[in-house]
């Protein structure tokens, strides 16, 4: 074939690709505007915005019917963002994080949410719990364990101070990397972070810079913050943070121990719909006797119910005296695990269910 031939058949493709992206694109609006109407509709009857459920049947159902060349992967990723556009359009959300931009909390609602909504940075975690309470953000996102570190104290009290709903969990890889303005060892003098950053990464920290001072701060990306302002300064944060503060990588993945992943709640008013794979979190206190949790938890055994985690934090009102949060197998709206709520209660000074919620999936990429 002549180059002349090939010049015409690339010209007639390419024309073809935009007549495509054309229509495409008129399909994609249609779409949201068709989507603006089911939001007007769930407003006028009530009812939730955010239907997970609802959006994994699309994509199962998309991927029964594709015939490719495009892949699973690539046809996930399509839709996801259009899914999550039209979700927008109908509600534009207002999530609140613990910042500044690239904390692990940033990364986890942006990897939660899918990019989609309005994503505001608070100070600390009290702020986001405050910030859905006076409903000036739809949903908080915060952090309440680390699969190293164990529970993050100051959220699991919070949740005694607010009257939020968990709605969804969310599990985020956390790696660590030493960053600073030069990028040479030399140059260190203190390091910042938070706290369970640096916790993850004390040995590391021991065996590489135990000459330099150690300073908290209320989280990685503050810490990546400060060493923006001071070379001597290095921060334990995410690579997201070396983009965004534009510094170098004096050592990447320092953290103890590889496979470190932090939980994290959506925490909002929504109360998601059963999914078949849900777990309810409750918190309670108990009287200060002897044998008072065996007897308070007795009903989920009973039950045969998967206790999926149980830890305790003084409620900071009586001495000697503490709130227990409990994780079981289920939805709030199984009549099972209902019953067992209440048998609970018989034996707690008082309880709260924290929600219902999704267990955590990973997506397949």
């Amino acid at each position: 074939m002549n180059e002349k031939a090939i010049n015409y058949d690339l010209t007639r493709l390419r024309n073809q690709i935009d007549s495509i992206d054309s229509d495409i694109l008129s399909l994609i609006n249609q779409r949201l505007e068709i989507g603006q109407k089911v939001g007007r509709i769930k407003k006028e009857k009530g009812g939730r915005i955010l239907d997970r459920s609802r959006e994994r049947k699309v994509i199962e159902k998309l991927s029964k019917m594709n015939q490719g060349p495009a892949d699973k992967e690539l046809l996930k990723y399509i839709f996801n963002v259009i899914i999550t556009a039209t979700r927008e359009i109908q509600k534009p959300k207002t999530i609140s994080f613990l910042g500044p931009e690239a904390s692990y909390t940033h990364i986890a609602a942006l990897a939660h949410f899918k990019h989609s909504g309005k994503f505001v940075e608070q100070p600390n975690l009290y702020e986001i719990f405050r910030e859905v309470e006076k409903k000036e953000s739809h949903f908080g996102v915060v952090p309440v364990e680390n699969s190293i570190e164990g529970a993050v104290n100051h959220t699991l009290d919070l949740f005694a101070d607010f009257d939020l709903h968990v709605c969804a969990e969310h599990h985020e890889p956390v790696s660590h990397d030493l960053l600073s303005i030069t990028g040479e060892p030399k140059h260190v003098e203190k390091i910042y972070s938070h706290p369970q950053a640096l916790a993850q990464c004390k040995t590391w920290i021991k065996k590489k810079f135990a000459h330099a001072d150690i300073f908290e701060t209320t989280s990685t990306s503050k810490a990546a913050l400060l060493a923006s302002e001071d070379k001597s300064i290095a921060a334990i944060a995410s690579k997201q943070a070396a983009h965004i503060y534009e510094l170098q990588t004096v050592e990447s993945k320092i953290e103890d121990y590889s496979g470190n992943i932090t939980r994290f709640l959506i925490i909002g008013r929504d109360t998601p719909e059963q999914t078949g794979n849900d777990k309810t979190s409750i918190m309670f206190a108990t009287s200060h006797v002897p044998g008072a949790l065996f007897k308070t938890l007795e009903p989920v055994n009973k039950a045969g119910l998967n206790m999926l985690k149980l830890e305790s934090r003084p409620t900071r009102h009586h001495d000697w005296s503490y709130y227990f949060f409990l994780d079981i197998e289920g939805h709030q709206q199984d009549k099972l695990v209902s019953h067992t709520i209440e048998e609970i209660k018989k034996n707690c000074l008082s309880l709260k269910i924290l929600g219902s919620y999704p267990v955590y999936v990973k997506e397949e990429v």
